[in-house]
């Protein structure tokens, strides 16, 4: 019974971990692209269609898991820190849209 209860605690910790990982890696798999984008003040070269389904599938995943499990602190730091790459891009691209019709 004791060993059970170990192997429980010890994949438990395990799986948290292994969570914990996966969520910082995809939560700054974002950051790269903001950070070009806050350098070169411009999103020039990204798909409007990608940071549209990207906001959308970020925003349809948090209000699911905020329905299924409440907060989830791993995951929500996951989908917070994409919600914030997404809002700088979205900035720059607004930007660059704006620049390109004053231009014109």
């Amino acid at each position: 019974m004791a060993d059970n209860i170990k192997r429980y605690y010890t994949g438990s910790i395990m799986a948290d971990l292994i969570g914990w990982i996966g969520s910082v890696a995809f939560a700054v798999c974002g950051f790269p692209q903001a950070w070009e984008c806050f350098k070169s003040k411009s999103a020039k070269g990204i798909s409007p269609v990608f940071v549209g389904l990207w906001l959308t599938g970020e925003v349809c995943y948090v209000i699911s898991v905020l329905m299924k499990f409440g907060w989830v602190t791993w995951m929500m730091f996951n989908y917070l820190a994409n919600l914030v790459s997404i809002a700088v891009i979205g900035y720059y691209m607004v930007k660059d849209k704006k620049t390109v019709t004053r231009n014109h």
